[in-house]
């Protein structure tokens, strides 16, 4: 059997562990990542038709890491964001939030396809030596104590390093080989995501319908295009995933009130099912987890990747200023500031979707009206608005360095 010796191993190569070894890489560490499936399926649009909405700390770190150059083409400034309230999906009531960017070319959020945004990182990451990324690999065995940590692969690789990272989603196999357990709660949801094209112009504006079996977001994209991702409770995602194509987007069109005119979707959609996990403890000795790993959110206000590159940024400057100072990068003394610093952030945005998840989508008409006149009350208050676009700026609190555009 082949051995190896690294820095840090990196389990699951999606956008969260491909950034976190992209940093380490470029400032000196040794990085392996594993990642299951095969390097041709990350480029496929048949499995990328996630989108996401970038925030301006994430955006921050990708200028340092000079990866906004290479997918700022590509993404779709966000400037006006519609919050609306429906008792039915043929019923919207005329509450609305809306917010704005206060200055011009300022913008609350980026849009990006996930496709581009892998791409462009794995260019980076194959341009740096200090990375190797196994795909098509398996883990058979995951070794791991106070002293050392060990994984082997099914085709007889055994890698050794001084920390192991857990980015394999969830549920994860790193995580629960590791014991590391969840708090789980099913919202008996699901989410159909996809992208459609559309005739009308959606200038630059996102709007979110919060509808009682769950939220529905229209997200804009490059062109006349946009990114849904329709939330609702098991048995109705089924069915309409199951409508051939005419049919869900006469549903969809509905709900959205006809506003973006013609629609069609541009690939197949998709289908996830929602849930909130949240770790009992994100590190062990040689091992820690991020991402989705640590913390699996409701898509409500689309934050889980910012969230997760706020652990990249964290955890990246964590690790490299304990190596400045020859400490064990795998240690508890050095993973326990990761995890104390991550602490409070990772638990407000978890209560936070979950809370607006179970106020706005649900069938109580007292609680519906009554949210909608806190939505009409939040309108006419500028503080509070502005308080919570700098909480979805992802600037506020003790930042890392790469959030706030600086290097480490």
């Amino acid at each position: 059997m082949k051995q190896k010796k690294n820095d840090i191993t990196i389990i699951g190569g999606g956008v969260v562990g491909s950034l976190l070894a992209l940093i380490l890489g470029l400032n000196g560490f040794k990085v392996s990542i594993i990642d299951q499936q095969k390097k041709e399926k990350l480029f496929s649009n048949i499995y990328n038709v996630k989108s996401y909405a970038l925030n301006e700390g994430s955006c921050r770190l990708l200028n340092v890491l000079k990866i906004w150059d290479i997918v700022k083409k590509d993404t779709q400034p966000i400037s006006k964001i519609i919050l609306q309230q429906g008792s039915s999906i043929s019923s919207i009531q005329p509450f609305e939030l809306i917010f704005t960017n206060g200055k011009k070319n300022d913008y609350i959020f980026n849009m990006i396809e996930e496709i581009y945004l892998k791409k462009a990182i794995l260019e980076k990451i194959d341009k740096c030596s200090n990375i190797e990324y196994l795909y098509s690999s398996n883990i058979i065995e995951q070794k791991i104590d106070n002293f050392s940590s060990t994984i082997v692969l099914e085709n007889g690789l055994i890698i050794n390093s001084d920390l192991v990272v857990g980015s394999d989603g969830y549920p994860s196999s790193s995580a629960k080989e590791a014991k590391i357990k969840h708090f789980n709660y099913n919202y008996n949801q699901s989410s159909i995501v996809g992208i459609f094209k559309h005739e009308i112009p959606h200038d630059n504006e996102a709007v979110q319908i919060f509808l009682p079996s769950g939220p529905l977001a229209i997200l804009p994209l490059p062109g006349n295009r946009s990114s849904f991702v329709w939330t609702m409770e098991n048995n109705d995602a089924k069915r309409r995933f199951n409508l051939n194509d005419l049919l869900f987007l006469k549903e969809l069109n509905t709900v959205f009130q006809n506003k973006r005119g013609k629609i069609e979707l541009e690939y197949k959609k998709n289908m996830f099912p929602i849930s909130l996990a949240l770790s009992k403890k994100v590190t062990k000795e040689k091992f820690v987890i991020i991402g989705d790993t640590s913390h699996k959110i409701h898509p409500i206000a689309g934050q889980g990747l910012n969230l997760g590159i706020r652990d990249v940024a964290t955890l990246a400057e964590v690790l490299i200023f304990s190596r400045r100072l020859g400490e064990d990068i795998g240690s508890k003394s050095v993973l326990d500031r990761y995890s104390k610093w991550r602490n409070l952030d990772t638990l407000t945005v978890v209560f936070m979707t979950d809370f607006a998840n179970k106020i706005f989508s649900n069938n109580n008409y007292l609680m519906k009206f009554s949210s909608g006149i806190v939505f009409k009350l939040l309108n006419n208050s500028n503080i509070i608005k502005k308080y919570l676009m700098k909480e979805a700026s992802g600037l506020s609190g003790d930042i890392p360095k790469l959030l706030k555009g600086e290097n480490i």
